[in-house]
């Protein structure tokens, strides 16, 4: 049991479910409540399966093409700085959710499902696996997504309850931790080649 629960602090601390909740919220302005939901749902489940295959198959492929988990790890920082990079140069404010909708759905992916993320279900595939089943992986990434979806929900309820007056503000500030988390990223994985 104690495996299980290090297993969803560690995938809820990758896939952070707040900032996937903002990203959600900026991609989607101007759509009603319902249909960020039903995003949410389909970002939540693509993410899900991702990582599912990442936990039965991520290690295989990476020695297949003789990729390091280090240099993964870099990759991973790159990717999520450059999501930061973009949530702190976007400028949407209001109504024009709708306009790059899927675009911008994969973008959430991404981040949810970054290499740093992978990275993190293949290390804990790794280490406890059970008669080549990577049992503990799985079921705390599942219960990571569950949980993140609960939250990312929560998030759209009570933000069309509210105005979106400082909205743009947080978005920003989110896309600046976005980009210090990729760093960090990219430095340890650094760090560790090295």
């Amino acid at each position: 049991m104690e495996s299980i629960t290090q297993s969803i602090i560690a995938m809820l601390a990758v896939i952070n479910p707040f900032v996937c909740g903002i990203m959600l919220q900026q991609i989607q302005s101007g759509d009603n409540t319902k249909s960020k939901i039903i995003d949410a749902i389909k970002a939540m489940l693509t993410v899900l399966i991702i990582l599912i295959i990442a936990a039965f198959a991520g290690h295989y492929i990476l020695k297949a093409f003789g990729i390091s988990m280090d240099a993964f790890k870099i990759v991973g920082g790159v990717i999520i700085s450059y999501i930061g990079f973009q949530m702190l140069g976007s400028n949407k404010s209001n109504g024009d959710g709708n306009s790059d909708s899927k675009g911008s759905l994969n973008k959430l992916i991404m981040f949810a499902a970054s290499p740093g993320t992978i990275a993190m279900v293949i290390t804990l595939a790794v280490v406890h696996n059970k008669e080549n089943l990577p049992v503990i992986a799985i079921i705390g990434t599942t219960i990571a997504v569950i949980i993140t979806l609960i939250i990312m929900i929560l998030m759209q309820l009570l933000s069309a309850h509210k105005k979106p007056s400082g909205q743009a503000m947080f978005s920003k500030f989110m896309g600046l931790i976005i980009v210090a988390m990729g760093l960090q990223f990219m430095l340890t994985g650094i760090k560790d080649f090295f």
